[in-house]
This record gives structure tokens, C-alpha cells and sequence, in this order.
């Protein structure tokens, strides 16, 4: 099984999405799984011009030269796509979301209709055949995540990928805060990793584990309120400074 996992997070592996992502890693490394991640963070990724000339002029290749050419060959040839990013102004991250708007390169001009009936594009070559989503947000409820998996799940089907899993881990703030409390969840996802790995399978009860916000809102706003304190103290002096 070959994994490519893309950390879409500007804090790399320092952050929330990072630590989902390693332990993910980890685990699908355990159980056999050859791994290539990259950090998308200054990495030069240009957004799509929607040129078109990997569907008219170079079939298959886009005419942007850059370091998505790192990318493409694990697209091409990895098994699970592993889409890490925060959740940016309800969807992914800009660094995540450039790379799934330069994949446009796969597909052809050309129309027709896929496993579900709908109108798709066919293919020059085929993205990873299963997509995983791995993402945290600032805010404690899992409804925040409702627009990033309908995007996630429409970029799939797109792709003509199948979406396997999202882990999706609120409460971003808190958890920065008070890193221990995400402990538990990072054991989860290595157990996750490495059953994806030795089964070819997602743990369904694993996975609604690690879904499970690890601070309710209540515990949230407590510990949250250090965080508010701190941007307040931080706040005064900057007004302090330009007087």
C-alpha cells in the first residue's frame, strides 16, 4: 500500500493537523504502508490559471512549472490520498485547496457519465483511488466541519475517488492549550493507521471514537478563556507601544 499524505497546515507539523497527521503516519507505517508526505507550507504551489492546456494543449500535464511536480508522481502512483488541513473560513486551507485545483491535470475535455450518473470528466491519468480527510478546527463543535466535508467528499467523486474516512477533531484552541487533552485521540489514530494498513480497512468504531470532540463546549470555554486573556494582555501593550 502506498500513502501520500499532504499537511496543509501553515504550522506544519507544530499543529493540531500535524500531530493528527503523524500519528496517522506512524500507525500506517506499523502496519506495513510505505509513506510519502510532504508540508505544503512554503512549498511554491501557484493557484490554477484554468488555462486548460492540460486538457488541450498537453494532455495530462500542466503548464504551470513549479513544485507541484514534486506532487504529481505520488498522485499517480500512491493507493490513499490523505488530505490534512485546518479548517480555513469553512473549507481547506489555501495551500491544500491550490493542490486539488492543479490535479485538474488528470482530466480530459471530454464528458461522461460516472458510477453515480452524474456528468463527469474521464481521465488523462487517476488520482489516488481513496481519499481521507484529517482535519481540526478552532471552534469546539463538529458542525464546523459540515462545509470542508462536503467539499471534500465533491472533490472525490470528481476525482472518481472513493472518500474512506474523515477525522474530523474540534476544539483547536483548547487543544493547543492543553495538549494532553488530545492524547487519547492520537493513540486512536495510530491504532487507525495501522488496521488501514494491515486490513485495507477502516476500524468503524475507531473512527467514531476519534470524532468524538476530546472537550466539550463547556471545558472548551474554561480553557479557552486563558487563551483570551493572553490576546487581551497582548492587545493593551500593542496600544501601549504606540503611545
Amino acid at each position: 500500500m502506498k500513502v501520500l499524505i499532504l499537511n496543509g497546515s501553515p504550522r506544519k507539523q507544530k499543529s493540531v493537523t500535524g500531530k493528527l497527521l503523524m500519528c496517522i503516519a506512524d500507525g500506517l507505517r506499523a502496519g506495513g504502508a510505505a509513506i510519502r508526505e510532504f508540508s505544503l507550507w512554503g512549498m511554491k504551489i501557484s493557484p490554477c490559471s484554468a488555462c486548460f492546456s492540460c486538457m488541450h494543449r498537453t494532455p495530462g500535464e500542466c503548464a504551470t512549472k513549479d513544485d507541484m511536480e514534486d506532487i504529481y508522481p505520488h498522485l499517480k502512483t500512491s493507493d490513499i490520498l490523505v488530505i490534512g488541513t485546518p479548517v480555513y473560513v469553512d473549507g481547506m486551507s489555501a495551500q491544500t485547496k491550490a493542490v486539488m485545483d492543479r490535479s485538474i491535470a488528470c482530466l480530459q475535455p471530454f464528458l461522461t457519465k460516472d458510477r453515480s450518473g452524474r456528468i463527469r470528466h474521464p481521465f488523462n491519468w487517476r488520482m489516488p483511488a481513496r481519499f481521507m480527510l484529517v482535519s481540526t478546527c478552532g471552534f469546539p463543535e463538529v458542525e464546523t466541519f459540515g462545509p470542508l466535508i462536503a467539499g471534500f467528499r465533491a472533490g472525490a467523486a470528481n476525482f472518481g475517488a472513493e472518500p474512506i474516512a474523515e477525522v474530523c477533531v474540534p476544539g483547536s484552541i483548547a487543544l493547543q492549550t492543553e495538549p494532553g487533552r488530545l492524547d487519547g485521540h492520537l493513540a486512536l489514530l495510530k491504532a487507525l493507521g495501522e488496521t488501514l494498513a494491515r486490513t485495507d480497512s477502516i476500524d468503524k468504531d475507531v473512527l467514531a471514537k476519534v470524532n468524538t470532540p476530546p472537550v466539550s463546549v463547556e471545558e472548551y470555554l474554561k480553557i479557552a478563556a486563558s487563551y483570551e486573556a493572553w490576546c487581551r494582555e497582548h492587545l493593551a501593550k500593542g496600544e501601549e507601544n504606540k503611545r
